[in-house]
């Protein structure tokens, strides 16, 4: 056995060389027959170079994620556009399949969308899921803020950004606080193409004028709307459009996990208290700016009127 292993070891270089070579061989092999067989329309990418002219960005038309196969979805998987700059792109819901199909891209396969179009991504940074590191001190809360503050350190004009829920380990103020400076630095700094998901509506609220920032979110049908959520009946579209989502569904989600039909109405009410007097104090804010600069008219007085009549 000494004697075998001696031998092999003579021709170590050139047995590693083979290794390298079949597992090249391997990799172009799988990337050739994907990019023959997969399900449903496939393209060959586009790949520019940034310049004057053309300025960092991913373009998706009709793409899925890889891994859907009409075996295990048929044809109820919903294909989705994409559009991405230098720009933040404000989310409501999640969609990451982009990040994967960026490294596909630059992998040399084909990507299975209509169109692929985009300029080279040096970097892939992802904030997304929950864990900790107890072991070593460290909480969920903290692992998310350690993984951000690798994102802001090294990401370039030209990286890719996915963030998932930024801020829920902590409380309600700080962690929107924490999302806010996170969206400002990315889409005013750093300036790189980014997929933000959140459910801070306040956040979105907030950026809902700047042009640095786009705002997206995955539509649904609601039918029934109504005061209670118990006559409402909604069904998610899975396709993302553009716009702020007008409101979160969460009782729709509680609903499906069973929650007792008392408990969600007890969290109804407590949430339109809630929503109610956020809504004064936007309005209170809002009317106090209006009359430092002097400039109170029709739309103002109502908001005025409205206000008290709520208060």
């Amino acid at each position: 056995m000494r004697r075998l292993f001696c031998n092999f070891d003579k021709n170590y270089k050139d047995w590693q060389s083979a290794v390298e070579c079949i597992a090249v061989l391997d990799v172009l092999l799988c990337l050739a027959n994907y990019s023959q067989g997969g399900d449903g329309p496939m393209c060959r990418p586009v790949i520019l170079l940034p310049g004057e002219n053309t300025v960092p960005f991913l373009e998706l038309k009709g793409s899925r994620h890889p891994c859907v196969t009409k075996t295990f979805f048929g044809d109820d998987f919903i294909p989705n556009d994409i559009l991405i700059e230098p720009i933040v792109c404000l989310l409501l819901d999640r969609i990451w399949g982009a990040g994967l199909l960026a490294v596909m891209a630059q992998l040399g396969c084909y990507v299975p969308a209509e169109r692929c179009r985009l300029t080279p991504v040096d970097r892939v940074f992802t904030r997304l899921g929950a864990s900790d590191r107890i072991m070593s001190g460290e909480s969920t809360f903290f692992v998310e803020l350690s993984e951000t503050a690798s994102i802001l350190r090294h990401a370039t004009v030209h990286s890719l950004v996915l963030v998932d829920e930024l801020g829920r380990g902590t409380a309600t103020f700080d962690g929107t606080a924490i999302a806010n400076a996170v969206v400002k630095e990315l889409a005013e700094t750093i300036k790189c193409r980014t997929l933000f998901s959140t459910h801070y509506h306040s956040l979105v609220e907030d950026y809902s004028k700047n042009v640095s920032v786009r705002l997206g979110h995955m539509a649904c049908m609601v039918e029934n709307e109504c005061e209670d959520p118990s006559q409402e009946t909604i069904t998610f579209l899975y396709k993302f459009i553009k716009g702020a989502c007008p409101k979160s569904y969460g009782f729709n989600a509680a609903r499906l996990a069973n929650l007792p039909e008392e408990v969600i109405q007890k969290g109804h009410r407590k949430a339109r208290e809630s929503e109610k007097m956020n809504r004064s104090l936007r309005l209170f804010r809002e009317v106090c700016l209006a009359s430092e600069r002097s400039t109170i008219d029709a739309e103002g007085l109502h908001k005025l009127l409205t206000l008290i009549k709520e208060l």
